[in-house]
């Protein structure tokens, strides 16, 4: 019950900031955990897995699971995000109609689809994951497939919106950030 209490996003930064307290602490672990992702060491299992830790990875997966369309493939995760999206303007409706003030994603003639698949990557799932990534190397994958997410999102916001160079520009920087960062990332499982 615990565990999906703790799905709740009021604890997710939380979360963020806990998984990477352990990275933190055990980095030369995970580290070292990322050159065979598949075959689980000892000290890797002791010190990072198992312990004081584990009811938090069961937290950890299961918000995992619950924030994760946008790291399957794009048309699943464009799939499930319409499904999000319509349950919160049909919400956004509902607080219409009773004369109560609508929710800030809940108004479907005030939110951008695309746009607000971004910010909700860029600004909730991808710090996250990362965060996962370190401590968690065989979730890699996923990372790499949400940027590529990412990008399809900007590009069907462009060709929406029609934005300016400037906003754009914004949002191609967000991207190069995410693709410095998967580097970064698959560096660590690669043996000098």
């Amino acid at each position: 019950i615990a565990a999906i209490l703790h799905t709740d996003n009021v604890h997710h930064f939380d979360m963020v900031k806990d998984v990477s307290a352990v990275y933190e602490m055990e980095s030369e672990l995970c580290d070292s955990q990322a050159i065979s992702p598949d075959v689980i060491t000892q000290p890797y299992r002791e010190k990072v897995l198992q312990g004081k830790n584990k009811m938090m990875w069961l937290q950890l997966f299961l918000h995992f699971a619950d924030v994760s369309n946008p790291l399957k493939p794009f048309d699943i995760c464009m799939s499930w995000a319409w499904r999000v999206l319509d349950e919160f303007f049909d919400q956004g409706d509902e607080e219409k109609d009773l004369g109560i003030p609508v929710g800030m994603l809940n108004d479907r003639h005030k939110v951008n689809r695309p746009g607000s698949q971004h910010g909700f990557i860029n600004f909730l799932v991808a710090p996250f994951v990362a965060a996962s990534v370190r401590v968690f190397p065989g979730l890699q994958p996923l990372h790499s497939q949400m940027i590529r997410n990412l990008e399809a999102w900007r590009n069907i916001w462009i060709e929406e919106t029609k934005p300016t160079a400037e906003d754009i520009a914004k949002k191609d920087a967000d991207v190069a950030k995410l693709w410095a960062l998967d580097a970064e990332l698959l560096d660590r499982g690669r043996v000098a």
